[in-house]
């Protein structure tokens, strides 16, 4: 393997502040890859490669220095890409889980409602009834209506 350098060691060949490496590494880790840039040792510690090293020094040619490092104008645009981003998956994946979830809940509300559950359900089906739906709704609510009749005598 090629050599490696510790974070001061690295500071000094591309001849950028410690501090401003240290900020690139924990402001920018999509920058820096395990293993090709930096490797990490089993106690923790961070060695640089040759190709970690050319990375800084390029980072360094654009005028990156740790000012910059600790400007949030690119921070808010970088978050505001990520929050977008979360934002289209969860809510794609919301919508995906919603219909078996709603089934889910109105079997269990079904099954083994609550109180307040078996009052929406009955109040529900009774005005169903009353709107001339009874064929559909009596076979599986009929039981539930029954018991609801039995606990409120």
């Amino acid at each position: 393997m090629s050599q490696l350098y510790t974070t001061p060691e690295a500071s000094r060949e591309t001849n950028i502040p410690e501090s401003t490496i240290r900020s690139w590494l924990r402001r920018h880790p999509g920058v820096f890859l395990v293993d090709v840039h930096v490797v990490v040792e089993d106690s923790g510690r961070k060695m640089w490669t040759e190709a970690g090293l050319e990375l800084l020094r390029s980072r360094a040619s654009e005028n990156v220095t740790d000012d910059d490092a600790e400007d949030d104008t690119g921070t808010g645009t970088l978050l505001e890409t990520l929050l977008d981003h979360d934002a289209q998956v969860l809510a794609r994946e919301y919508w995906r889980q919603l219909p078996g979830r709603v089934l889910q809940r109105i079997k269990q509300m079904r099954d083994n409602p609550t109180p307040e559950d078996r009052e929406i359900v009955t109040v529900s089906v009774r005005a169903a009834i009353n709107a001339g739906t009874s064929h559909l709704l009596l076979p599986t609510y009929q039981p539930m209506l029954l018991d609801g009749a039995d606990e409120q005598d």
